[in-house]
């Protein structure tokens, strides 16, 4: 951003305090945890029809101890979600006994990879073992890929599509921001139809993403977005040009709301663009709008907003922008979903408490 002034225009002071008034508006709406946007909304609506096609597909037998593995692994992820990664471990071990000692047919055996490699690449992932949770969310896409093209597993299609976001997630934390960015740009320029091939193990059936609901494409869409303002919030400069450069090439930004994916994802990009661009008439303009009404089903890109306002406030002398830090604080400090990595950024001091994610 620019170097801080003490002289600021009217008419810039004026966007500034109608932007104030719309975040205010925006903080009167309720978080909406059961968004069809939400992380929470695809996996509910995944396992369900995984469910259904598992009782469809297998004997009793099998049936009984994929769903016995099922409920162990989903004991493992919240054990490691807590921090309690030796319970986990073993949780995940216990899991893996069925595949282990040859109870599964080969059908049961992918399906059961396809679920605990990545439980298992997310306790790596807390753990810091980014190599090994890069490889087991690999292993898991090759069984999606068997299963979809050789059982007809078409559901699966979008769950590929999920472990290429958590790539995303995995390359952001080893710091190989550019090599995140370009495949979340990747990721979302597929969902909007404007790339034909995803290069991540040859994913390229487009007939598949169609027929998938646009109510799950749109929410596919969000996550990868909400990775994207993750990896990009709090950065400034040239580092911030580049990743966003990353995006421009790839992606055809537009307001245009003619298509099956996330407008409100797809906004937040050009109110982004805008603060990247040092553009802070046209980042207020529309900053504005973005803040009155998205924070009940996209609080992640909100919160994004909200902290670019704080670093244009760092940056410039607005009137009462110290006033509205302060604000800000006290209101995020008590939003319970908040990603603990905004914390600092809101300056607000991050604590030990785990914190579910809004993804």
């Amino acid at each position: 951003m620019v170097a801080k002034s003490s002289s600021i225009s009217p008419s810039l002071d004026g966007l500034f305090e109608t932007t104030l008034e719309s975040y205010r508006q925006g903080c009167k709406r309720l978080i909406d945890l059961n968004s069809k946007k939400s992380g929470e909304y695809f996996e509910t609506l995944l396992s369900f029809q995984l469910e259904f096609l598992i009782k469809r597909r297998f004997p009793l037998t099998e049936q009984l101890i994929l769903n016995w593995s099922t409920n162990v692994r989903s004991q493992g992820l919240a054990a490691a979600r807590r921090g309690q990664f030796v319970d986990s471990e073993q949780l995940f071990a216990k899991a893996r006994t069925p595949l282990e000692k040859g109870k599964l047919s080969h059908e049961g055996s992918l399906l059961h990879k396809s679920f605990q490699e990545p439980a298992e690449a997310y306790l790596d992932f807390r753990r810091g073992y980014f190599d090994k949770a890069r490889n087991r969310i690999f292993e898991a896409l090759v069984s999606d890929a068997v299963l979809e093209d050789e059982f007809g597993y078409d559901l699966l299609f979008i769950h590929r599509l999920h472990l290429v976001k958590n790539l995303v997630r995995i390359e952001a934390n080893s710091n190989c921001f550019n090599r995140a960015i370009d495949l979340a740009s990747q990721l979302l320029s597929y969902l909007k139809g404007s790339l034909d091939i995803l290069p991540i193990l040859g994913i390229a059936n487009r007939k598949r993403l169609m027929c998938q609901s646009s109510e799950l494409v749109a929410a596919m869409f969000t996550q990868v977005t909400n990775e994207v303002a993750l990896i990009l919030t709090g950065k400034k400069g040239q580092l911030a040009n580049e990743l966003f450069g990353i995006i421009s090439a790839q992606m055809q930004l537009t307001t245009d709301d003619n298509r099956h994916y996330d407008s409100q994802s797809e906004a937040w990009f050009i109110v982004k663009q805008a603060f990247v661009s040092n553009n802070i008439e046209t980042f207020l303009k529309q900053a504005s709008p973005f803040l009155a009404e998205r924070r009940s089903d996209t609080p992640l890109l909100w919160y994004a907003t909200v902290i670019d306002l704080i670093c244009l406030c760092d940056d410039l002398d607005f009137s009462g922008s110290n006033l509205f830090k302060l604000e800000v604080a006290q209101e995020a400090a008590n939003c319970q979903y908040l990603p603990k990595q905004f914390l600092p950024l809101l300056g607000i001091h991050p604590t030990s408490k785990i914190m579910p994610s809004l993804s």
